[in-house]
């Protein structure tokens, strides 16, 4: 007897497309603590342009140099490639910093291989809702940063999950008075 696939797996698991928009949720406040993108070099999926500068499928990103600080969902059946080139141009100087929203598949090759030289993971909290998608995704994602990372651009993602840098987790730095030390050891954070 064959199995009902759900809906939900269906769109989350399907072989049609794995080319998701990102939430905007994510994007609005990624956006704001890197003081804009300049280029997306995997555009097509969302309805409206992430960057002043977009490469589509037909422009292949892959193929072309990024410059600025770049924002990257790549299809996530390319993700060995897409995170390979994210790492190369990040060290380019025409690059900032480059962002990729990938799944947190920790058991793949290409997440073993890349993951590590990132200047900085953010694996996010909950699961993420795609496109127009009814339900969240079957699986967690991971922001990847490479290049250089703000301290704006650390403390946003410190909001959205468990950020490593350099296999360090980070917390962000709190001052605090001397007075504060002396009498509760900086506690109060006063």
């Amino acid at each position: 007897m064959a199995e009902k696939v759900s809906e939900y797996h269906q769109v989350h698991w399907s072989d049609e497309s794995d080319e998701w928009a990102t939430p905007p949720s994510l994007l609005r406040p990624l956006d704001d603590a890197v003081r804009g993108f300049d280029l997306d070099p995997c555009s097509g999926a969302e309805a409206r342009s992430i960057a002043p500068e977009t490469y589509t499928e037909e422009d292949d990103g892959l193929a072309r140099r990024w410059f600025g600080t770049v924002w990257c969902n790549p299809p996530y059946s390319d993700a060995a490639d897409w995170i390979e080139k994210a790492r190369n141009e990040s060290r380019r100087d025409e690059v900032e910093v480059v962002l990729v929203l990938l799944p947190a598949r920790t058991s793949t090759q290409w997440f073993q291989k890349f993951a590590a030289t990132a200047t900085a993971l953010c694996f996010i909290e909950g699961r993420l809702r795609f496109g127009d998608a009814e339900d969240d995704a079957p699986f967690p994602s991971v922001l990847l940063a490479f290049g250089d990372v703000s301290g704006e651009l650390y403390d946003f993602l410190q909001k959205r999950g468990a950020v490593f840098i350099d296999g360090e987790r980070y917390s962000p730095t709190r001052q605090v008075t001397l007075g504060a030390v002396a009498t509760d050891g900086g506690e109060s954070g006063e």
